[in-house]
């Protein structure tokens, strides 16, 4: 028997990520819809049917069924996928201060780890975001909007590339209703980003012609890193410490 591992699987019609406490799994139903479903340990569990027309969340089916079939590869209501990452959690610790401007891109990545959840059981609304080295996963359902996505990230010591290959939302503010998978997620998730370094200019948000965005660097301290975003948007990502009460779950940095 193969025990329980943390970590990302792909394919071209589904994506899994789990931790020791959450399980995320996106699947592809059609072109027009995808299925995702959140299970935090002791906390909650919710599914969704994302699509043009309409919107579902209903439990997870009693049917649902994952098993390890090898170190490498995993079957999930019924599709077969293979290991894009493999990620380890730990315990709180203070994260590494940004003292060497050499080193800004394993900061922004390590400041970055770990899992937060917030639940609502009277709204019933949910905010759930994990990231790891190297994609970012969110489940967010508040206030009538729904933000349900898996991206790739990639950081270098000028900012951070964002791509998301997986992008459900519903905005009732901006009236944006959008349901992409890509068609080439395995690959897409295997492969690794291609940087093009003119893409950071400090001021502006650049979209590459492949989907990806930029956010630029802008200037940190020891304890923060600003960075340029979109839509007028300034992003701070912040040093984590072992007190951090926001945090649900730790993952481990590794500069590799």
């Amino acid at each position: 028997m193969i025990e329980h591992q943390t970590g990302v699987w792909v394919s071209d019609k589904a994506e899994l990520l789990l931790t020791d406490k959450i399980m995320m799994y996106f699947e592809k139903q059609s072109d027009d819809a995808v299925l995702v479903m959140l299970k935090v340990d002791s906390i909650t569990e919710d599914c969704t049917l994302f699509s043009k027309d309409t919107i579902i969340r209903q439990s997870i089916p009693e049917d649902f069924a994952m098993k390890h079939i090898s170190s490498n590869e995993i079957i999930v209501n019924g599709q077969k996928m293979v290991k894009a990452e493999t990620i380890e959690m730990c315990e709180p610790y203070d994260m590494t201060a940004a003292n060497d401007s050499n080193a800004l891109a394993d900061r922004l990545t390590e400041w970055r780890l770990g899992a937060w959840v917030k639940v609502d059981k009277t709204t019933n609304d949910i905010d759930a975001a994990v990231n790891t080295p190297r994609n970012m996963f969110v489940y967010n359902i508040e206030n009538g909007m729904y933000y349900l996505r898996a991206a790739r990230i990639e950081n270098v010591n000028e900012g951070t590339l964002f791509y998301q290959n997986i992008r459900l939302m519903k905005n009732p503010n901006t009236k944006e209703r959008t349901v992409y998978f890509s068609p080439n997620n395995q690959n897409e998730v295997l492969g690794a980003l291609e940087i093009n370094l003119d893409g950071f200019k400090p001021g502006t948000c650049y979209f590459d012609p492949n989907g990806g965005i930029y956010w630029s660097y802008m200037s940190h301290t020891p304890d923060q890193i600003i960075l340029n975003g979109c839509g007028g948007d300034t992003y701070y990502i912040n040093r984590k410490l072992a007190g951090d009460k926001n945090m649900f779950e730790w993952i481990k940095y590794t500069n590799k």
